[in-house]
């Protein structure tokens, strides 16, 4: 009899334990948020993501009435400012906006620090942007064929820049290469800005570009756009071919970006910001603005930008293994 009430408190005790624990997270949810929220971005501010956190930074200020302190720390391929988020307490006041270097990490590193999969819960992908070949106009290349013929009659002749080994722009190039069996010079910067920079200034001749960065250059006519990737043409570029309209090669290859939360994080708090961010990008003006800026809004789910991270998770690494591609 004595052991039975025994068993008895016990398992009353568990339970209590176990709805007290409940009912603080959904307290702490239904608070949410009470102080500051810290986005870390791995990138520099100007880049891409910093400038799309930072538009989608006010308007989460503006309806959640805290601010959102955007953390640039650029370097290391992120995997430092990564893993920081995966190992920040799972209260949604430590964020993690982050693109393709999440997942391409793991082919590019013989250790990461953490698991793009396990260690986080997504909340969104916020835009993407279709990549464009771009030549200078000094090469006189107009045409992904012209390219393609400059290269083998010039073997070596011309140089290609990226946004750094291992990224969308490296990897996008190094896929054209092999299709046409040619051979271009790799030049990796540090970062997407820095290189098509350089490209405007004549260091390099090709390259792959995002559209938001190549887009100035393009205007001016420091930079010729041969192709876009993906399968649709860009209002930004009305003129410029897709791969596939070129019948080419099935190019899907883009640049993301997408807001992350360490694992366990409420999903109640996980939704607020899915669905704070998600009202923003369907705005006509915002999706306006976007498109002069080459970005497409996606504002994906938390279940579809988990399952999005999961293939790519697959996808690329191998990709990256299969073309012998280093971080260094």
């Amino acid at each position: 009899m004595k052991k039975s009430l025994f068993h008895i408190k016990i398992f009353f005790t568990v339970t209590l334990v176990i709805i007290f624990s409940l009912h603080a997270k959904s307290v702490l949810a239904q608070k949410y948020p009470e102080r500051l929220i810290k986005v870390v971005i791995p990138y520099p501010a100007g880049a891409i993501g910093d400038i799309v956190m930072r538009m989608v930074g006010q308007r989460l200020t503006e309806k959640l009435g805290q601010p959102i302190v955007i953390d640039n720390r650029s370097g290391g391929g992120g995997l430092a400012a990564t893993e920081s988020v995966a190992k920040a307490a799972p209260d949604g006041y430590t964020l993690l906006l982050n693109g393709p270097n999440h997942v391409t990490n793991l082919g590019l590193f013989t250790k990461v620090p953490y698991d793009p999969v396990l260690d986080f819960s997504p909340i969104t992908s916020i835009v993407n942007s279709q990549v464009v070949l771009v030549a200078h106009k000094s090469s006189g290349i107009k045409s992904v064929q012209q390219l393609v013929e400059s290269a083998k009659s010039n073997p070596g002749a011309m140089n290609f820049g990226s946004s750094g080994n291992g990224t969308g722009t490296h990897l996008a190039m190094e896929m054209l290469l092999r299709a046409y069996d040619i051979k271009i010079a790799h030049i990796p910067y540090k970062g997407g800005s820095p290189a098509i920079t350089g490209q405007a200034a004549g260091q390099v001749q090709v390259s792959f570009a995002a559209v938001p960065l190549a887009l100035n250059f393009i205007k001016d006519g420091t930079l010729a756009p041969l192709a876009v990737g993906g399968n649709q043409k860009l209002s930004s570029l009305p003129n410029t071919p897709t791969f596939k309209d070129l019948n080419i090669m099935d190019y899907d290859v883009e640049i993301w970006f997408g807001l992350l939360a360490p694992k366990n994080t409420p999903t109640s708090i996980v939704n607020t910001l899915y669905e704070e961010i998600r009202k923003y990008v369907s705005e006509p003006a915002v999706i306006e603005r976007f498109a002069t800026m080459g970005l497409t809004p996606i504002a994906s789910s938390p279940a579809q930008f988990s399952t999005f991270i999961a293939a790519e998770t697959k996808r690329w690494p191998q990709v990256i293994r299969e073309l012998k591609i280093t971080a260094d």
